[in-house]
């Protein structure tokens, strides 16, 4: 396409004002199209570089297509057209997520308020709840894992047992998870000791068996073939010696015997007795289980009758024993503990 050749003094503006308004298009004709930085193009398509700047050159002939310029017209208004829509869309999609996100939250808060009384009531239960959940864990974790199982093994009580020998007969019990701890078990380990009257067991987390003892007390000295037998109210030997012991009161008559009566009710008073007070008895006698009878060491006869209201009889002998003092005296009867005599 050729276009009319502009004469030196014939305004740029107007040529550039028709070029636009007539070449475009109607559906555009309220663009104007800047066509001085199109000019270097057009020279540089002519093959005539040094006409783009030179305003001053005659008998410029510049020929070239308008289909570039239109179509960048056209993408430009096309983009235009299309970014004002899609930001428009985007900030609504915004403002939308906003106003759900403020409403949601303010639901959450009218349900957190109407709600506080019931999460109230709750609570007390959930707490139960958790405190019986970790006693749960704590027997299981106790029972069935090795965390918690037997790695000490502590006698107490023990003064004529031999606490290695006690500590030894325990010790297949280590490794047993403390929860699981059979008294069977301990009775039997137990059970070749018969120093031992009873004993009780106690576990201390995480890993100690305590075993108290309470040993057999001798309360009563038989004679036998090898000098003096030191036996308990059952009637088990302690242990024996040759000579006659000191703090233990000789049985005499039938109180020596002991399968009788006599030796049980004797042995029954001496069990019940402070250990202070029978200390004081050099011999114990019996013919029957009502006639019970002491001598002290001071040589003072006691009559002591049953073997019922042991305790206070003893306290009662005791007053006696004290209010006298030096005075001489061969009899205390106590058996009538309301109306105890001496002389």
């Amino acid at each position: 396409m050729s276009w009319p050749r502009r004469r030196r003094d014939e305004p740029a503006g107007d040529s550039a004002r028709d070029i636009g308004e007539g070449d475009i298009g109607d559906d555009h004709a309220a663009m104007t199209v800047d066509l001085s930085g199109i000019a270097d193009d057009l020279a540089v398509a002519e093959g005539n570089p040094g006409a783009a700047g030179d305003d001053g050159a005659e008998g410029l002939a510049i020929t070239t297509d308008l289909s570039a310029v239109r179509a960048r017209a056209e993408a430009a208004l096309a983009t235009e057209a299309t970014e004002a829509p899609e930001h428009g869309l985007r900030v609504a999609e915004q403002q939308l997520k906003a106003a759900i996100r403020g409403r949601k939250r303010r639901e959450r808060r009218e349900q957190r308020r109407f709600t506080w009384h019931v999460r109230q009531r709750r609570r007390p239960w959930l707490v139960a709840g958790a405190a019986v959940l970790a006693v749960a864990l704590f027997v299981v974790i106790g029972v069935f894992t090795p965390l918690m199982s037997v790695r000490v093994v502590q006698v107490e009580g023990a003064s004529r047992v031999d606490v290695a020998a006690v500590e030894a007969a325990l010790a297949p019990l280590s490794g047993t998870p403390l929860a699981l701890v059979d008294q069977a078990e301990v009775h039997r380990a137990l059970v070749p000791f018969p120093l031992i009257q009873r004993y009780t067991i106690e576990t201390i987390p995480p890993h100690t068996l305590v075993v108290r003892l309470e040993e057999r007390i001798p309360v009563l000295a038989i004679p036998s073939d090898a000098g003096f037998d030191l036996v308990d109210p059952a009637g088990v030997t302690v242990e024996q010696s040759e000579a006659r012991p000191e703090g233990v009161p000789l049985a005499e008559g039938v109180a020596a015997t002991r399968s009788s009566v006599a030796f049980s009710e004797v042995a029954r008073v001496l069990r019940d007795v402070p250990p202070e007070l029978r200390a004081q008895f050099a011999t114990a006698t019996a013919s029957t289980g009502q006639d019970v009878s002491f001598v002290l060491h001071s040589g003072v006869q006691v009559v002591w009758g049953e073997a019922e209201e042991t305790p206070r009889k003893a306290v009662v002998l005791a007053a006696i024993l004290g209010a006298l003092g030096e005075r001489p005296v061969s009899l205390i009867d106590v058996s009538s503990s309301e109306a105890p005599i001496f002389r």
